[in-house]
Formats: C-alpha cells, sequence, structure tokens
C-alpha cells in the first residue's frame, strides 16, 4: 500500500483520463500486489503512463528540481571550469 508520503505535491496522477486526489489513489492501491506496487513506486520517480488491473495510470510530474539522494535539491548540470561551459 502507498503511503501519503510516496505521493508528493509534485505529483498529478489520471486514471483512465480522469484526474485522482491523494487519498483515493491510496485508496486504490491497497488491491495491488506487491510487483504493481513496485512498479507505481517507479513511475511516480520518472512519471509516464502505466497500466494496472486494466486501468491506465498517468503520473505526470510539475517542476524541473531534481532531489538527490541526501534529499536536497540539485542543479540539472554541474559544471566545474569556465571551458566546460562550452
Amino acid at each position: 500500500m502507498l503511503s501519503k508520503q510516496s505521493i508528493r505535491k509534485e505529483h498529478t496522477i489520471y486514471l483512465n483520463g480522469k484526474l485522482l486526489e491523494k487519498d483515493e489513489m491510496i485508496e486504490i492501491s491497497k488491491e495491488f500486489s506487491e510487483k504493481e506496487e513496485q512498479r507505481l513506486r517507479k513511475m511516480l520517480q520518472q512519471g509516464g503512463k502505466i497500466k494496472l488491473q486494466g486501468n491506465v495510470y498517468e503520473i505526470k510530474k510539475s517542476g524541473s528540481k531534481v532531489r538527490n539522494s541526501r534529499g536536497e535539491f540539485e542543479s540539472p548540470t554541474k559544471l566545474k571550469k569556465p571551458e566546460d561551459w562550452e
């Protein structure tokens, strides 16, 4: 089962084209097998479409900020020298 922390405010989830609320998604996830839940968690990380139990889930991520392993936001590229900018 998904927890409230696993669905962040940067995620927008659609079920068969209709917008889902966080609580609705958590209720639906109670019926998922362990493998289906793992696939959904992966899609929450990267976004995209997934079909589970005959339903199509579309996950859109807003914002382009990326978190590192420490949970801090990092820039998309890290350039160290001015000559690397070209």
